[in-house]
């Protein structure tokens, strides 16, 4: 069994987030991650403040992306059911 401090779990969460998704995740990745049942639900979701990341637009790129390494802090930061 590895035992894991919590910066190291976080380390390894953001890394593997990074191998599977890249730096920056779309909304379909970002459904994928936070069981969100379809795009739809994530925008409406961002809308009402209660999306658990940061959405960002970036020029020359369309749609909306979360960052990969705010996504791993927000897993790490929820509560245990």
């Amino acid at each position: 069994m590895i035992k894991l401090s919590p910066n190291q779990n976080l380390e390894l969460r953001i890394t593997v987030i990074r191998d599977t998704f890249g730096e920056l995740l779309n909304l379909a990745q970002v459904a994928e991650v936070f069981k969100y049942s379809t795009v739809d639900a994530v925008r409406k979701a961002h809308s009402r403040g209660s999306l658990p990341v940061k959405l960002y637009k970036f020029q020359r790129k369309e749609g909306l992306f979360a960052k990969a390494d705010e996504v791993a802090k927000a897993i790490e930061s929820m509560p245990e059911a």
